[in-house]
């Protein structure tokens, strides 16, 4: 009596599970093959005609769940693997249908084997399926997974352990049986909660978190923390991240677009296996559309601010490279030709004196020493030849009591070796002039995409940048490059602490 019941009953459930599958999924194939499913083990229970046009329907519900629980949660085989094991499946309960309707023994003696490769099959396939899934799809797939994988097993081994002689408990392949459609109604009825929690979506919203918890919070919601948002802008025609860069989506994500009524606002770049609720997506979207029209005011607002950026880099770069242009033509052309002029004048004087010849020779060296000065203001040639190392050595081997600290070995941009190297070359400067030190310390040092120049002396101190030019156009300089120059002085001395970005 009580087996009687347990196989209507999970009959009963099986057919269930299809119908409310079929009601809240029309369009996904597994509530048909629940039905199926359901049916044809009722016919096995019910009908004991051992005919094979009975056997085939009878039997047919073991590979109608292996194809359930294999194409889940889609309903369709996407892959050739799940298609041959599947159609094995199928093949299988054709032949062993017809080896008992036709009392075929050598059959019936293969049947332990095909089951178990069929079984294995499905075992390998939906341990695979849930490696290889994303955290979302796992969160689908894990009670369906479980379910089926002590189904699958179970089934493999229940019918060559009943031709074995062995009587294993009729309530354990009930129940195991019965996991796969309870799993499926649990995961439909949490879809239904997963709806009702954007409700508290909208009030996480509602309650002043911070900006970046709105898309934590559209990804709790929708269960995918690898959820990305891009934020339209209209201007540009492009969609871009939080920080104003340009959005680059995965090849595996699924874009689904944001809009607060005809206008677009964001770009949302998710799980595919959120297409199975679209319900839940629309409604997430429609709750959080203008909030992140908010956040795509201030992306915008970032975009713009790189932009800029951008800009004033592609500026200092070009500027940096005409200098350095200016310098090397003046010191190749010009420079090399009154060098030139200079010495002829200088023969010109030796073979015949002349009063007229050494006035033009003293002009055109103190020509050349103009230009030079030109020259070193323009962009210091030193700088050139010897890199930014060489060129502060240079300038601490001409001041007495210099002692430099060096920790730096990654290539810099050149516009910040020439603002780095004008900084020291100022500071030792003042140092010599103003300080009358015993002591300086010059320090460059270079990690986490920044220059760090720091200068300090024993001297008697009172600098003061607002007074001074020359700091004041250092100040100017190093902010231009987007860094920032801070003077401490006192009776003690005199700390210039200047910090580039290198990026």
């Amino acid at each position: 009596m009580l087996v009687d019941v347990l196989r209507i009953g999970l009959g009963v459930l099986f057919l269930v599970a299809g119908l409310v599958g079929r009601r809240f999924q029309p369009g996904n194939p597994i509530g048909l093959l629940f039905v199926l499913a359901g049916c044809s083990w009722l016919i096995d229970r019910v009908v004991s005609d051992t005919s094979f046009w009975w056997l085939l329907p009878q039997n047919v519900w073991a590979p109608l769940l292996g194809h359930l629980v294999v194409a889940f949660p889609t309903g369709r085989l996407h892959t050739v693997p799940r298609l041959v094991v599947v159609g094995a499946a199928y093949l299988e309960t054709a032949v062993l249908a017809a080896a008992r309707a036709w009392g075929n023994r050598a059959l019936l003696d293969t049947e332990f084997a095909m089951t178990a490769v069929v079984g294995s099959g499905m075992l390998v396939l939906l341990v695979r399926q849930w490696m290889c899934s994303s955290p979302a799809q796992r969160r689908t797939l894990s009670m369906m997974v479980g379910a089926s994988l002590l189904a699958v097993g179970v089934v493999t081994a229940w019918a060559p352990a009943y031709r074995a002689g062995m009587q294993p408990p009729y309530v354990a392949l009930v129940l195991s049986l019965s996991g796969i459609p309870l799993a499926y109604l649990v995961g439909l009825l949490r879809r239904r909660m997963d709806r009702g929690a954007v409700a508290d979506l909208v009030v996480r919203l509602s309650a002043g978190h911070p900006r970046a918890s709105v898309r934590d919070a559209l990804a709790t919601t929708l269960h995918d923390p690898e959820l990305r948002v891009g934020y339209w802008l209209a201007e540009q025609q492009r969609y871009v991240d939080a920080d104003g860069s340009p959005m680059a989506p995965e090849p595996s994500n699924v874009l689904t677009q944001v809009n607060r009524g005809e206008h677009r606002v964001a770009l949302l770049a998710h799980d595919p296996v959120l297409l199975d609720n679209p319900e839940l997506v629309d409604a997430a979207c429609a709750a959080v559309a203008l909030a992140l029209d908010n956040e795509r005011l201030t992306a915008e607002l970032r975009a713009r601010l790189r932009q800029l950026a951008e800009s004033r880099d592609r500026v200092l770069q070009a500027s940096e490279a005409e200098r350095r242009r200016i310098e090397r033509d003046l010191h190749d052309g010009v420079q090399q030709r009154l060098l030139s002029v200079a010495m002829t004048l200088g023969l010109a004087e030796a073979t015949a004196p002349h009063q007229l010849t050494s006035e033009a020779k003293a002009a055109v060296l103190a020509t050349i020493d103009e230009l030079r000065a030109l020259c070193h203001g323009i962009h210091p040639p030193v700088l050139t030849e010897r890199g930014l190392h060489g060129a502060v050595r240079e300038l601490t081997a001409v001041t007495a009591g210099v002692d430099l600290t060096w920790e730096l070995t990654d290539p810099l941009p050149p516009q910040v070796e020439t603002t780095a190297y004008y900084v020291v070359a100022e500071a030792l400067a003042n140092v010599v002039k103003h300080a009358h030190a015993t002591r300086t310390v010059v320090a460059v040092t270079g990690g986490a995409g920044s220059l760090l120049v720091r200068i300090e002396d024993d001297g008697r101190g009172g600098v003061d940048p607002e007074r001074g030019s020359g700091l004041r156009g250092l100040t100017d300089r190093v902010e231009a490059n987007g860094g920032t120059l801070r003077v401490h002085s006192s009776s003690r001395g005199t700390r210039v602490h200047v910090e580039l970005p290198c990026a």
